[in-house]
């Protein structure tokens, strides 16, 4: 009855890891290979400040991660 409120950790071994810090993981990973495609297709001299667009695809991926992939 209550089984979609508890909540899950990702177990590797016996280290208990939280789904919120494995989605932050996959998504500084996506955002940085994100900003090397930005880079090389030439996009980088249209972006006013690079480190908040970096920023905010760190925070978007993980909140979709976190949401889609990993639910708590």
């Amino acid at each position: 009855m209550f089984q979609e409120y508890l909540p899950k950790e990702i177990v590797l071994g016996e280290i208990y890891f939280p789904p919120l810090l494995i989605a932050f993981g996959v998504a500084y990973l996506a955002a940085n290979f994100t900003m090397a495609l930005i880079r090389r297709i030439g996009g980088w001299k249209y972006l006013y400040a690079p480190v908040l667009v970096e920023l905010s695809l760190l925070v978007i991926y993980t909140v979709a991660l976190s949401r889609y992939v990993f639910p708590a």
